[in-house]
């Protein structure tokens, strides 16, 4: 069939008009989801800050902040002092990294942190969830307990668990504590924090001749993670004492949830961005009393930490260094020096006069010796003892430094390293396991065997019982070794850690007895 121009063109023209008609609604449509758009954009932002808001609200973030707002967060919250006992920290070096954290914790920034965690990391339908949770009667409850525990007092926590010592928990409800804390994760994030204070203090331990914080970290890790866990149970076992088993499962629920694991992410996020503001305050601190203590100015305003005596020549060379760190007021210096006018003696007791050197060796002289192999045993097993000996045998070894000291000071020093070497040499009676560990004059060389390998020598102890020994055996209750066996005696090196931390050499003998000794 054919068609006319004139057809061909009419047909044309509505074709045109389809196509025009076609592109109006595709622009209007557009315009209308373009405005539509904006308006859901915006009623989202809004949804998203007012169901962040109610998300910190209902979870018990806001009756936190509240509470910590009105009260004097102690430092030692934040740096938990018997965690660094337990990594091998002097008394002094904790003491230092408490004052460093003074002050810093202001509740308001910190919780200001875990409501921009929420916000930043929205997601609607967790967010909804968790409201849901919280706002149920178990999740009220726990907010409620969690708010609780922040009251809770020392002494209270330990009679409680005197109480579990007396009546331990059912194994259903450890196995329950043991899968929440698997679920909340709160070790590893405690373990965390803990890293942060290691780091930002890591310019202190050189004043202690401390390891450096990634040696501190890595025992941390492997060495006390198993403790800090059993710790957190516990303080599951005592704040949520008053859930049922019931309720208890369904907290575990939750935060095994999809929901519950968000939750538990922004919340560590959370912490961890509101503790980066404290090290922020701590690390400002930190420098001034480094700065201070660099230039040997005679007083520091900035800490209230008095070292103790002895310890003081690790911050200065050139200084007395003996002289306090920190200067009373001067009416309080007046106060003393009308008190002590015209006496000879101080509060103590103590005259003007200093300790001679010769009777400090006479003092020290009897304090007994550690076996080298103890105390090597002792660094591993026993961190703490180990710093604590280290920093004596420095302090005692610095003769010049304790010449200045007080008598009393020096007897006080004595004193307690005393009470140290001796639970050092109680260490000992646990490690003696074997029968040739008895002291040598108690062991008899009963006679020699040589075989391909190596030559044997054989030891009677006092009970009449033979035993053998080889080159590298411990012989002895100062963990003495075999160095060499003859027929004529045994050859044992004794090594001993003096109380100014020198090792001290000596050679032992376990002789053949002659024929008129012999039992």
């Amino acid at each position: 069939m054919k068609l006319t121009i004139m057809q061909l063109l009419n047909q044309r023209m509505d074709s045109k008009k389809s196509l025009m008609a076609a592109f109006m609604v595709a622009v209007w449509i557009a315009v209308s989801w373009f405005g539509s758009g904006q308006a859901i954009a915006k009623s989202s932002s809004k949804t998203r800050k007012s169901l962040s808001r109610q998300l910190y609200n209902v979870s018990g973030f806001n009756k936190e902040r509240n509470f910590l707002s009105r009260r004097r967060v102690k430092s030692s919250i934040l740096t938990r002092p018997k965690v660094l006992q337990y990594l091998g920290m002097s008394s002094e070096h904790i003491a230092l990294i408490n004052d460093i954290y003074k002050g810093t914790f202001k509740a308001n920034n910190f919780y200001k942190q875990k409501l921009r965690k929420i916000t930043s990391n929205y997601n609607g339908t967790y967010v909804t969830r968790s409201i849901r949770f919280f706002r149920s009667s178990v999740g009220r409850k726990v907010v409620n307990l969690n708010v609780k525990s922040l009251r809770a007092s020392q002494r209270t926590y330990q009679r409680y668990l005197q109480k579990i010592i007396e009546k331990p928990p059912k194994k259903n409800r450890i196995r329950l504590l043991d899968q929440l804390e698997t679920a909340m994760g709160l070790t590893d994030e405690m373990i965390d924090l803990q890293a942060t204070v290691l780091r930002l203090t890591n310019p202190v331990n050189a004043e202690f001749s401390a390891p450096h914080a990634e040696t501190f970290i890595n025992r941390l890790r492997s060495n006390l993670r198993e403790q800090l866990r059993s710790l957190m149970l516990l303080k599951y076992m005592y704040n949520y004492r008053s859930l049922s088993n019931r309720e208890l499962s369904k907290l575990i629920q939750f935060y095994e949830s999809s929901a519950g694991k968000w939750f538990r992410k922004v919340d560590r996020e959370g912490n961890l961005a509101g503790f980066a503001t404290i090290n922020r305050k701590a690390l400002r601190h930190m420098e001034v009393i480094l700065k201070v203590v660099k230039s040997q100015h005679e007083t520091i305003q900035t800490t209230r930490v008095v070292f103790a005596p002895g310890l003081r020549h690790l911050f200065s060379d050139n200084r007395d260094p003996f002289d306090p760190l920190i200067t009373l007021d001067k009416d309080k210096r007046k106060k003393r020096k009308k008190k002590s006018k015209g006496k000879g003696k101080d509060k103590a007791g103590d005259t003007a006069k200093k300790t001679d050197p010769k009777d400090f060796d006479a003092q020290l002289g009897g304090l007994p010796a550690i076996p080298l192999e103890l105390y090597r045993r002792i660094k591993e097993l026993n961190p703490r003892l180990y710093s604590d000996l280290e920093y004596y045998g420095a302090l005692f070894k610095n003769k010049q430094g304790l010449s200045g000291m007080k008598p009393s000071e020096v007897q006080e020093e004595i004193a307690q390293y005393k009470k140290l070497i001796a639970k050092a040499r109680e260490e000992t009676e646990l490690l003696l396991q074997t029968p040739l560990q008895s002291k040598l004059n108690e062991l008899t060389f009963a006679g020699v065997i040589w075989d391909e390998k190596a030559t044997v020598g054989l030891i009677e102890t006092s009970d009449n019982k033979g035993h053998t020994i080889r080159v590298g055996s411990f012989v002895g209750p100062n963990f003495g070794v075999v160095q060499s066996i003859d027929e004529e005696r045994v050859v044992v090196l004794e090594q001993l850690r003096s109380f100014d931390g020198s090792v001290v050499t000596r050679t032992e003998f376990i002789e053949f007895p002659q024929p008129d000794e012999k039992k």
